[in-house]
């Protein structure tokens, strides 16, 4: 960032954790792990927001996205982020996108939120509100305002936003809007699952767009993952 309302780095007593390891600080200590397995929709909120208060969350998802790696082997809330969310962050670092951790936390903090929520509110996508943000003489990616949208609570798809009239299906946005990015995505062997992530829409929603795409003569650019 560059105004200094709005800090890159975390204060110095926030980042110095004393002697003990970041593990040791977490504001998940005590709770039943079971639950961060959970995927129900109720469980999986609730346990973002004790991720939302934590002081080490920044330094939970850093170490969290260097161990699972290139691997699909994703479950639970990690970090104060859903399986999903992460997966789309796969997807991310794929395209070359990487969130910076520490800017991303400012974003999503209560002092930010007078800034965030309204652009929020207005159903912006993080391209849109990085875009804004500039406004305020902030610089941040796309990515980074996309992780600091979901550590404050909100969706940050990047489907394109339904008009006032439009009676469209998701899959049917999909396919009118989507279609250079899931090709792009699916010539690096990424599967529908971490495709759909990316998106944040249903599986279905993805394959009815497939379809659509096959019908109209493009199945050699839709592979099969």
């Amino acid at each position: 960032m560059t105004t200094a309302t709005a800090p890159t780095r975390l204060p110095r007593n926030s980042a110095s954790l004393t002697a003990k390891t970041w593990r040791d600080s977490a504001a998940c200590q005590g709770c039943d792990v079971e639950e961060f397995f959970d995927d129900r929709t109720g469980t999986q909120e609730r346990i973002q927001g004790i991720c939302r208060g934590c002081p080490v969350r920044v330094q939970c998802l850093d170490d969290t996205l260097e161990y699972e790696g290139g691997s699909y082997m994703r479950w639970g809330v990690v970090g104060g982020l859903t399986t999903v969310q992460r997966r789309a962050l796969r997807c991310e670092a794929l395209l070359g996108h990487r969130p910076n951790l520490r800017q991303a936390r400012q974003l999503a903090s209560p002092a930010w939120a007078s800034r965030m929520m309204p652009l929020r509110q207005r159903g912006l996508s993080p391209q849109e509100m990085a875009v804004e943000l500039r406004k305020h003489h902030v610089i941040a990616s796309p990515v980074t305002v996309r992780l600091a949208v979901w550590w404050a609570g909100g969706k940050g798809g990047i489907v394109p936003r339904r008009q006032p009239g439009d009676r469209r299906h998701t899959w049917e946005i999909v396919r009118d809007g989507c279609q250079d990015i899931v090709f792009q995505l699916r010539e690096m062997g990424v599967g529908n699952r971490d495709v759909a992530a990316y998106l944040l829409v249903s599986e279905d929603a993805l394959g009815r767009a497939i379809t659509a795409w096959r019908k109209a003569g493009l199945l050699e650019e839709v592979a099969a993952a």
